[in-house]
C-alpha cells in the first residue's frame, strides 16, 4: 500500500515541482516562488500529456502505449528541467525567507488556512457519487480494462467509433495514467485524492492573484483569500456553478477549466496589463492555452475570445499593436485543436 501511495505522491508532487523549475527560471524575479513552480509544473504536465496523448487517441492506438511513452517522456523531462532550472530554487528560497506575517495579519492567515484544511478534509471524507461519474470515471476505467481510448461507450460497454466530442480533451486518460502508474484504483484517485489536491492548487493560484492585486497591502490579500473561501463554501446555489463543480467534479475537465484555468488566465492578464511579461511568462501563456484544450473542448473557442478582447483593449490603451501578434501566437494551440476537431467531426 505504501509503495502505491509513494508512487502517487511522486507523480503529483515531485514531478510537478521538477517540471516547474525550468519555466520559472525564465520568469521575472518578482514572479519566482515555490507556489509558482508547482503551478507551472502542473501546467507543463498537462500540456505534455495533451501533445503526446491526442495523436495516439486520434489514431486509435492502445492506452498502454500512451502510459509507456508519457511515463518515459515526463520522467526524462523532469530530470532535465531539474538540472537546467535548479537555479530557480535559490530565488524561491530567498523569497520564502522574506515572507513576514505581521500580527494584524496572523489571525486572518490562520482563519484562511483553517478553512482550507477543512475543505481538503471534507473533499476526502465527504465526497459522493456525481452523476457524470457514469462517463468520466467510467471512461478512465474503460481505458484501463479495454486498453483503448474513447472507443468503448462507458455507459454500456459497446464498441463503437472514436468519440470525437471528448477525444481532444483527455483529462480522463490522464487520471487513468495516474491510476496505472500508482496501482491505485482510478475511482479512489479521483474521489479520495485529486479533489483535495486540486483545491490546494486552485487556492494557490488565487494566492498568486492576491499578490498581484495587493502587492503593498498584505492584509488586503488575506481578506481577498478569506472572501474567496467563503464564496466557494457557500457558492452551491445551483449544481451547475463553478463552486459546486470545484467540490463535486474536481477531477473532471469541466470543473478544472473554471476553477483552475480561468483564474490562471486572469493572473496572466494581470502580468500583461502591468508589463510584467518576460520569456518565461510568454512561454507559460502558450502552455496555459494548451492546457485549456486539455481540460474541455469549451476552452478551444472561449479562451481565444477572452484573450483577444483583452489584447485589443490593452493594445489600444498602451498603443502597442505588437500585443495582438504576441497573443495571437499564444493562441496557436486553440486554433490547431479547433481545426482538428472540425476535421475529425
Amino acid at each position: 500500500m505504501w509503495l502505491h501511495i509513494g508512487l502517487l505522491a511522486v507523480c503529483t508532487w515531485i514531478l510537478p515541482f521538477c517540471m516547474g523549475l525550468l519555466p520559472v527560471r525564465f520568469m521575472k524575479e518578482e514572479h519566482k516562488s515555490f507556489g509558482m513552480v508547482w503551478i507551472a509544473g502542473w501546467m507543463m504536465m498537462f500540456a505534455v500529456f495533451q501533445l503526446l496523448a491526442v495523436p495516439f487517441i486520434v489514431y486509435e492506438a492502445s492506452f498502454t502505449i500512451v502510459v509507456r511513452v508519457y511515463t518515459i517522456v515526463i520522467g526524462v523531462l523532469a530530470v532535465l528541467f531539474l538540472l537546467i532550472g535548479r537555479s530557480s530554487l535559490l530565488s524561491c528560497m530567498k523569497k520564502l525567507r522574506e515572507i513576514r506575517v505581521e500580527k494584524g495579519q496572523a489571525a486572518l492567515a490562520t482563519l484562511v488556512l483553517a478553512l482550507l484544511i477543512f475543505q481538503v478534509v471534507a473533499a476526502f471524507y465527504m465526497q459522493y457519487l456525481d452523476g457524470d461519474d457514469a462517463f468520466f470515471v467510467a471512461t478512465s476505467l474503460t481505458s484501463q480494462h479495454t486498453d483503448t481510448m474513447y472507443r468503448f461507450t462507458p455507459y454500456y460497454g459497446a464498441d463503437g467509433e472514436l468519440d470525437i466530442r471528448h477525444a481532444l480533451s483527455c483529462v480522463p486518460i490522464f487520471m487513468a495514467w495516474l491510476s496505472e502508474v500508482s496501482g491505485i484504483h482510478v475511482t479512489i484517485v479521483c474521489h479520495s485524492y485529486i479533489g483535495g489536491l486540486f483545491l490546494l492548487l486552485m487556492y494557490l493560484i488565487y494566492m498568486q492573484v492576491g499578490d498581484r492585486l495587493f502587492p503593498m497591502q498584505k492584509r488586503s490579500k488575506w481578506l481577498f483569500l478569506l472572501f474567496l473561501n467563503l464564496w466557494y463554501l457557500f457558492g452551491n446555489v445551483s449544481i451547475y456553478t463553478s463552486e459546486s463543480f470545484a467540490y463535486t467534479r474536481t477531477w473532471q475537465g469541466k470543473a478544472m477549466f473554471p476553477n483552475l484555468m480561468v483564474p490562471l488566465l486572469f493572473l496572466w492578464l494581470l502580468f500583461l496589463a502591468r508589463g510584467e511579461m518576460d520569456v518565461g511568462e510568454w512561454g507559460m501563456l502558450f502552455v496555459i492555452v494548451l492546457c485549456t484544450t486539455f481540460t474541455t473542448s469549451t476552452g478551444i473557442f472561449t479562451v481565444p475570445i477572452l484573450l483577444l478582447l483583452a489584447a485589443a483593449i490593452l493594445a489600444a490603451g498602451k498603443k502597442q499593436m505588437l500585443l495582438l501578434v504576441q497573443i495571437g501566437a499564444c493562441l496557436v494551440p486553440s486554433i490547431f485543436f479547433g481545426l482538428l476537431y472540425l476535421f475529425l467531426k
